[in-house]
């Protein structure tokens, strides 16, 4: 059966007005994704900062060797590059949240259009009856037109749902959104803290995310940034601990080979250097492809 005009033109209608939300959509997510390269960029101007700073780092170290009034000169420098660390996973986890809110975008512009597409009248005969058939007497007719404007109102209710699944803790639950941002915020702020220097503080915020977020998947990480803390304030056994920890129960998190330099650090602070050299060696060993496995080798070089 022919779509009446009636039909027709409260389908056009309802097209027209989704026109808007997915143009909408389409501009959110080109500003996403400008967020994200800014995001990239910076960080890859701070990693190779900090590549420079752990290079001046290493050349200090050795020279300590015959000059020990150098002592105070690495001790600000160490804990410039540990801040300048801390820039750079504060910026890692706002490219993590740029990116999944990248994902949610595209989430919801699909649904939205799925459901415009289902509220658009089918072409004749896609249904496979008899695009010629007679009606049979007006009243099919009628029967036809109400079917199709029930499909419509089906439809609008499909986009309806469709929209709330995607904005699902932001729109239809706003409370839900709050509840699901404060981790982050809570990880954000501790990060905050520790890049003005205030490494006690940094600590106890720390500390209190993992206690009130122990399934997050940032744990091993903030983990990572407790030894420091404890580390920059000379808490040796403290950032023993820790270190430790991070390693025993997250062996494969990326934080965890500098979480054992750290803690052959802490191992030097406490006296005992062979136990120092034997966490170095772990770390090649372990993690030969990181990073901290390069500095474990100069560590060995120079003891």
């Amino acid at each position: 059966m022919k779509p009446t005009f009636k039909s027709t033109y409260f389908l056009l209608i309802l097209s027209l007005l989704w026109v808007g939300p997915v143009r909408a959509g389409l501009l959110s997510d080109e500003e996403a994704r400008q967020g994200v390269a800014d995001l990239k960029s910076q960080q890859s101007v701070l990693s190779r900062q900090q590549q420079t700073m752990d290079e001046r780092v290493t050349r200090m170290e050795t020279a300590l060797q015959g000059y020990p009034d150098l002592v105070m000169r690495l001790d600000s420098m160490s804990q410039d590059l540990a801040q300048l660390r801390g820039r750079i996973d504060s910026l890692a986890n706002q490219l993590d949240t740029e990116d999944k809110r990248f994902h949610d975008l595209y989430v919801d512009l699909d649904s939205r259009l799925k459901a415009v597409e289902s509220a658009l009248p089918k072409p004749e005969g896609a249904d496979g009856s008899a695009s010629g058939s007679p009606s049979v007497g007006g009243g099919k007719e009628g029967a036809s037109s109400a079917g199709m404007a029930e499909s419509g109102k089906s439809a609008t209710t499909v986009a309806d749902n469709g929209a709330k699944s995607a904005g699902q803790g932001k729109e239809g639950n706003p409370e839900g959104a709050s509840d699901a941002k404060a981790p982050s915020a809570d990880y954000d702020a501790a990060l905050s803290v520790f890049n003005t220097g205030n490494y006690v503080k940094s600590r106890k915020l720390f500390e209190a995310f993992v206690k009130a977020n122990p399934n997050d998947d940032k744990v091993p990480n903030a983990l990572y940034w407790i030894g420091m803390n404890q580390l920059l304030l000379k808490d040796y056994k403290g950032a023993r601990a820790t270190n430790q920890h991070l390693y025993k129960s997250y062996p494969e998190s990326p934080k965890t080979p500098d979480g054992l330099l750290n803690l052959a650090a802490a191992w030097l602070g406490l006296g005992e250097p062979a136990t120092a050299k034997a966490t170095w060696k772990m770390i090649v060993a372990e993690y030969p492809g990181s990073s901290a496995a390069l500095k474990a080798k100069a560590r060995l070089r120079q003891h």
